[in-house]
């Protein structure tokens, strides 16, 4: 706007003085002959009046232009003020621009910083995850793989029978003639890879060498190859296990691409076969797989040929198996042995872990008896679990 009003001035100091120079009166030497009094060119022409108003006229463009010149010096004094302030402004957004190009370089700098500790923190993360898995299962996992692929467990030493897994004698997994809770002595797969104490295998399978697609007799009863193949121990021993103690539930499951995943229970019972094998027990539930049993307590077993569950379908018949079905979606570890992806709910599945449409490849559901409390004043230690109460992903180890 300054620049605008300075130009003008210039303009109008250029037209005043060419205006100046139109209309001022010029003055002129005088004649030889000099005018007389009595009879002056002006009083002759009668131009007093016009002399006095261009008097006038030129005395207000002399106070024009020197108005105008007073203006012209404050406008160029402040034009060279605004001169030194663009100066001053180039030069602070100069250093602004260095100051935000130095600040945006640290940002990065910190941003590449930051992602470094992430992914530090996510590889400690990981690695701590699997620390936790190779403490507790890589080791007894990878053992009991390689017992499974390698060699069958040894049998029973001739007519030698075993109270219980528990029996001090029994020192390595295998199978034992034991007496257990059973009206009879039984084979049992006995499994020591998880201290503390062992796992009495009710149900075992890894190759689909039996059929599970059987009736109700058969699951009562028990069937199978019990020299480490699969088998199914029968929901009578079950029940005389179970009923006999406090018994934990350990559920082992591997898909085809060798992820190994598992389910615990603190509690698990069932009742007898008078009720139909209910579920009386089942809680204190955790690990990776989730929890697919679902809220099952008091819930009747099931096979196609006698209808128990609580859905409006045969679930038996429409999954092809036998269990505690309280729906037909939530698992079905007694399911066809199917491989992978089954486009349906007849395979072995376990919902939370892979889905009802995948068949998995193994399965292996343990008890094991609790320890009795100890009757002190001072309360007894926790005992060490299996596994730690932790959601982890093993990975790709195999058991």
């Amino acid at each position: 706007m300054k620049l605008i009003v300075l130009v003008l001035a210039v303009g109008c100091m250029a037209s005043l003085s060419f205006a100046n120079d139109a209309i001022a009166p010029k003055f002129v030497k005088p004649t030889s002959k000099p005018l007389r009094h009595g009879g002056s060119d002006i009083d002759k022409c009668g131009c007093h009046e016009i002399v006095a108003k261009l008097k006038k006229v030129e005395a207000n463009l002399l106070k024009l232009i020197l108005n105008l010149r007073n203006k012209y010096g404050s406008v160029y004094s402040e034009l060279l003020d605004m001169k030194k302030h663009v100066k001053s402004v180039s030069w602070y957004v100069g250093q602004t621009s260095e100051t935000g190009q130095s600040i945006n370089e640290q940002l990065l700098s910190s941003s590449i910083s930051l992602a470094q500790i992430m992914h530090s923190i996510r590889d400690l993360t990981i690695n701590q995850q699997r620390l936790v898995t190779k403490t507790f299962l890589t080791e007894s996992i990878l053992a009991l793989e390689k017992r499974h692929e390698e060699y069958k467990p040894p049998a029973p030493e001739g007519d030698v029978v075993y109270t219980s897994c528990d029996d001090a004698r029994i020192t390595q997994t295998g199978t034992y003639l034991v007496q257990d809770a059973f009206a009879e002595p039984a084979k049992v797969v006995c499994v020591l890879d998880f201290p503390p104490g062992a796992f009495t295998v009710i149900q075992n399978r890894q190759d689909g060498s039996t059929d599970f697609y059987r009736g109700y007799s058969d699951y009562r009863s028990g069937f199978g190859e019990f020299d480490g193949g699969d088998y199914w121990l029968g929901l009578d021993r079950i029940h005389n296990m179970t009923s006999s103690g406090d018994y934990e539930l350990f559920v082992l499951m591997e898909d085809f691409e060798r992820n190994v995943s598992f389910a615990r229970y603190d509690n698990f019972a069932i009742g007898s076969g008078n009720d139909f094998y209910p579920i009386t027990k089942l809680d204190g539930f955790y690990g990776p797989a989730g929890d697919s049993y679902g809220p099952v307590v008091g819930v009747l077993f099931s096979a196609y040929d006698l209808d128990l569950d609580n859905s409006e379908s045969n679930c038996a018949v429409s999954n092809r198996g036998a269990w505690w079905y309280t729906d037909c979606g939530n698992s079905n570890m007694n399911g066809l042995y199917l491989k992978g992806v089954s486009g349906g709910t007849t395979g072995m599945f376990w919902k939370t872990f892979r889905g009802e449409n995948y068949s998995l490849k193994k399965s292996r559901m343990m008890v094991r008896r609790k320890p009795l409390p100890i009757s002190t004043t001072t309360a007894a230690p926790e005992t060490t679990t299996m596994v730690p109460e932790t959601t982890m992903n093993p990975g790709t180890e195999t058991y």
